[in-house]
Formats: structure tokens, C-alpha cells, sequence
């Protein structure tokens, strides 16, 4: 493929970026009771609801977070008293995160914001469309982490 034929607007970072940014505007967690989230927050409450247990270098991954972005909504949780951190045993170093009483009630609030967010994305997709697309999503993520 040539500069001259390529499209910028059909290529699939491209839409994918764009489709994140859109995704991200959905995911409003300001006015969840009884406090209020960031994003990032609210990704990281999700990820360790969804886990029950992760460390911060393991939530920061699995929420798509550089480490310091991963540690600041870490702190901030703590601090609203979402989140508890114990010291690993093994690695004095490190620390458990979980959920609290109250996290875990914030945690089903994100949650129902997520189901129906990804309800409004694949609402004009057939049940056979939407597993034909995560299949395919899987795809590409694989091919991306194993490169």
C-alpha cells in the first residue's frame, strides 16, 4: 500500500483509537454514589472487583494504565475508602488490593454503567454479530501481544 492509497480514516488503529475515545466519553463515573470516580478510577475499581485480589503493578495492566496513572488512582481510592491494601506476606515491598464494603457497592454501581454502555454500542448487532466481533477483537489482541 502506497501514501497515495492509504486512508487514515479506514485504518484499523485509527478506529479503534477513535471507537476507545468515544467509549471513554460513556464512562462518566462523576455522579456514582456515594462518591465520585475518575475514569481511571473507575477502570481500576472494575478490575479489582472483577479479581477479587491484584497487586498495583497487576491492576495497572489488566486496567490499560501506565504505573504512576495505576498508583495515583490507587492512592485516591484508598483515600475514599474504596480500596484496602495489605501488605503482602512473601514481599514486604508490595501490597494486595481489594475491595471494600463500600467499593464493593460502588463496584456493582460501574459495573451496571459498563453493561449499559457496551448495551448501547451493540445494540444493532445481532447475538451472532457481537461474538463474530469479540472473536475477532480476541484475534487482534493476540496478534498484537504476541509480536
Amino acid at each position: 500500500m502506497s501514501a497515495d492509497s492509504f486512508n487514515l480514516e479506514n485504518s484499523l488503529t485509527y478506529k479503534l483509537h477513535s471507537l476507545a475515545k468515544l467509549i471513554d466519553k460513556h464512562a462518566d463515573y462523576t455522579d456514582l454514589e456515594p462518591v465520585r470516580i475518575s475514569s481511571a478510577e473507575g477502570r481500576v475499581l472494575a478490575v479489582i472487583g472483577f479479581n477479587k485480589v491484584l497487586s498495583v503493578v497487576q491492576v495497572a495492566k489488566k486496567a490499560n494504565l501506565d504505573k504512576s496513572q495505576g498508583s495515583r488512582a490507587v492512592v485516591s481510592l484508598v483515600d475514599k475508602g474504596l480500596i484496602e491494601k495489605r501488605q503482602q506476606k512473601q514481599d514486604a515491598r508490595a501490597f494486595d488490593l481489594s475491595l471494600t464494603e463500600k467499593g464493593k457497592q460502588v463496584y456493582e454501581e460501574v459495573v451496571a454503567l459498563i453493561m449499559h454502555r457496551n448495551d448501547i454500542a451493540m445494540k444493532t448487532l445481532s447475538a451472532e454479530e457481537q461474538q463474530n466481533l469479540l472473536n475477532l477483537v480476541n484475534k487482534i489482541q493476540h496478534n498484537l501481544e504476541n509480536n
